[in-house]
């Protein structure tokens, strides 16, 4: 299987379900990855949003 890193904005949309038809489609068949950076980012929104613990629950269940 390839991988592909995803940058935070894609990896925000994929989690949230938003993808792009053409963007969904360009990762059919491929492992998607995130860069620490990413990691950081989409875990410190959580508290800058102040998201409740469901949808940090969520989250974090998708970026293990």
């Amino acid at each position: 299987m390839q991988l592909v890193v995803l940058d935070t904005d894609v990896a925000s949309l994929s989690h949230k379900r938003r993808l792009s038809g053409l963007m969904a489609t360009r990762l059919i068949g491929r492992r998607p990855l995130i860069t620490f950076v990413t990691f950081g980012e989409l875990t410190t929104w959580t508290d800058l949003r102040d998201w409740g613990s469901r949808r940090r629950q969520k989250l974090a269940k998708r970026l293990t």
